[in-house]
């Protein structure tokens, strides 16, 4: 096996830092949320946010491109749901608008990254293809 083996390290990925940051902010926000919320919007908003670092650190640890390409689908996917139990934490008044609004934007970044990061992975046309359009 080769001594001078490369290995990717999630960690270095601004997008990976940004998401960690959600999550940590994330985490002092559910304090407040009511008892009852525990097993349900809690815990899937913990689960959606989590998802999104965890998804793009499995990505980035992968050997093939597809398989990068899939977790930060998969991530894109955690980012929307996120979005979904933050704004319904809203309409019920678990977080305030301030708070709603400073995630949302970290959110809204988050996703403008990995949509360039998943564009970076999409395989270039052939110029085969580029010829038979263009004739």
């Amino acid at each position: 096996m080769s001594q001078n083996l490369y290995i990717k390290d999630f960690k270095n990925l601004k997008v990976w830092q940004k998401s960690a940051e959600l999550t940590s902010e994330i985490y002092k926000v559910i304090k407040k949320f009511p008892k009852f919320e525990t097993h349900i919007i809690v815990s899937q908003l913990l689960r959606a946010c989590t998802s999104i670092c965890a998804n793009i650190a499995e990505g980035n640890t992968q050997l093939y491109k597809s398989r990068e390409y899939y977790h930060y689908n998969l991530a894109l996917g955690s980012a929307g749901e996120t979005r979904n139990f933050l704004t319904i934490a809203l309409m019920n008044e678990y977080i305030t608008k301030d708070e709603y609004d400073a995630l949302e934007a970290r959110l809204i970044e988050i996703i403008k990254m990995l949509h360039g990061c998943i564009r970076k992975l999409e395989p270039e046309p052939s110029n085969e293809s580029k010829d038979a359009a263009v004739g």
